[in-house]
């Protein structure tokens, strides 16, 4: 029987691919978040469920080998990219070994976990996405077969990769493994309603949504590019936009990311990537973007010796993490999260609620005259 509590449930859904009785399945919350449901009748007590959950079994530690600050020299690849192109360079060159990469694609409001083994398949991995992808029993399989032929990268959430890794079949060789800093994943239904609004005060449906766009440099900043049905363009620098106050003031994010068991110095997988503001790394112009890379393994120091598509350079790790809260500890619950959820599931819009939780940041604003 599934031991893992609800509240460190990551939602990966390994335990249900898993179940040789088919005894478990993936059930939808009020929140719009995926949760295994056991049928009693049908369990065998195998344990298998247990010794693949993330949460439950978390995979061996790498220590760090190396810390770098990375920027893609490809300029074309790399404005579509969210900061330096870390993991684009090392998909790249995984494809050009002849390897297969599987990442996230963004289609608006739905994110598939994909296979890929193109670089202009490639292209559909880039960018940012701010709320939960699931993977599905055939693309867990297909990872498996690909690990069996051949070398395989696998990107995601460290919660994600680490479901993975703890795949039975699989075979460890060939596997490559990439995780984003990640400070938690809000549910689909909360970028469901923004868009829904959005598109209601600029009379058009929201037609593609960048949440980390380069048209500009803006600095520490995100810019949120928002292109409508219509041909209007709209763009939000940070907290501006109430779907990125939401996000980094973690007030609608599933209930395992604060009590995240990946969110410290301890990393799990060959590379580790994040954001990197500031660097005198000769070559890299912060500008477009930069990455700081981690390297935990003698597989992915190796790896990266190979590479020859980063301008890049030695950095020391404290100093480039330091600030950056997933990497030393979760992200703290706000009070509010208490109920944000049961204000928007009763048809309270997403900006409200955002009010309501962030009342003080709107405040200082009014008192700024903004």
């Amino acid at each position: 029987m599934l031991n893992c509590k609800k509240e460190y449930c990551t939602g990966c859904g390994i335990c249900t691919y898993s179940c040789p009785k088919r005894a478990i399945k993936m059930e939808v919350s009020l929140e719009d978040f995926f949760y295994p449901e056991v049928d009693s009748s049908l369990c065998v007590h195998c344990d298998l469920c247990n010794k693949v959950c993330p949460s439950l079994n978390k995979p061996a530690v790498g220590e760090t080998i190396g810390c770098y600050a990375v920027q893609l020299k490809d300029k074309v690849a790399l404005q579509h990219c969210a900061s330096g192109g870390a993991f684009y360079g090392i998909a790249q060159t995984v494809l050009e070994q002849n390897g297969i990469v599987f990442g996230v694609k963004d289609l608006g409001t739905k994110l598939f976990y994909k296979k890929t083994a193109t670089l202009e398949e490639l292209n559909e991995l880039t960018g940012s996405k701010y709320y939960q992808c699931s993977i599905s029993e055939e693309t867990y399989c297909e990872i498996i077969a690909s690990t069996q032929k051949g070398l395989t990268l696998v990107s995601g959430t460290p919660c994600m990769v680490a479901a993975i890794q703890n795949l039975k079949g699989i075979n460890r060789k060939n596997l490559l493994t990439f995780e984003i800093l990640c400070q938690g994943v809000p549910s689909k239904t909360v970028i469901e309603k923004f868009y829904t609004e959005t598109a209601a005060k600029h009379g058009s449906l929201v037609q593609n949504h960048i949440f980390r766009s380069k048209d500009r440099y803006v600095g520490r900043n995100y810019l949120n590019r928002y292109q409508f049905n219509n041909g209007k363009v709209v763009y939000l620098i940070g907290e501006e936009d109430p779907l990125s106050l939401s996000f980094q003031r973690q007030i609608f994010l599933r209930e395992s990311c604060y009590r995240c068991q990946y969110a410290n110095e301890a990393r799990t997988t060959d590379f580790t990537a994040g954001d990197l503001w500031k660097t005198d790394i000769k070559g890299v112009d912060i500008k477009h973007g930069c990455s700081v890379l981690l390297c935990n393994t003698s597989k992915a120091k190796c790896f990266l010796d190979e590479t020859r598509v980063f301008s890049l350079g030695k950095i020391d790790s404290k100093t480039a993490l330091k600030d950056n809260i997933p990497y030393h500890h979760p992200v703290k619950r706000p009070k509010c999260r208490d109920w944000s959820y049961k204000l928007l599931c009763h048809g309270i819009s997403p900006k409200r609620v955002t009010v309501l939780c962030c009342w003080k940041y709107y405040i200082k604003r009014l008192l700024k005259g903004k």
